[in-house]
């Protein structure tokens, strides 16, 4: 026989989150360090930053009350902020493909917000693009310098090392 509380559920799932908002952030920072990607940590660094810094004024700005009434720090959503950070600078950075478990997460992220009465839908969603209006306009596609060109003669390989 299986006992499942409702409390219990909301608790697992609001855990689950809190751990999402740090693990996809973490993530990227591992794919900068993975491939020596200076650029990219840097400009990580910055579009984070910016994000939390605005996020955090925003909510002394707004002051906007939690659903759960624990305090007036609902809008935006920080730990949202923090996961879709991460995920937009992977898909910014690196390719889509790469960030879809990522974008998963950071969803999963806002979702456990919601869920906990953290936050209403409007906290999580300004949070997801405040991230990625910041990540867009702070980072650049990665440039590895390999290069691949095809016509009907060839197929050509390039692969460049700047230092």
């Amino acid at each position: 026989m299986v006992f499942c509380s409702s409390s219990f559920a909301k608790s697992t799932i609001q855990t689950i989150g809190d751990y999402t908002q740090v693990l996809v952030p973490v993530y990227a920072l591992g794919m900068t360090l993975s491939k020596n990607d200076n650029e990219g940590l840097n400009q990580f660094a910055i579009s984070f930053l910016a994000t939390q810094a605005s996020v955090y004024g925003l909510k002394y700005i707004v002051d906007a009350e939690r659903p759960d009434g624990s305090d007036n720090m609902s809008f935006p959503s920080g730990h949202t902020a923090s996961a879709f950070s991460g995920a937009t600078f992977i898909h910014k950075r690196y390719g889509l493909e790469k960030a879809i478990v990522p974008y998963l997460l950071a969803g999963y992220t806002g979702y456990s917000r919601i869920y906990a009465k953290k936050h209403y839908f409007h906290d999580v969603a300004a949070a997801a693009l405040l991230s990625g209006l910041f990540t867009w306009l702070c980072v650049s596609e990665y440039d590895d310098g390999l290069r691949i060109s095809v016509n009907p003669d060839s197929v050509r390989l390039e692969y460049s090392i700047s230092f």
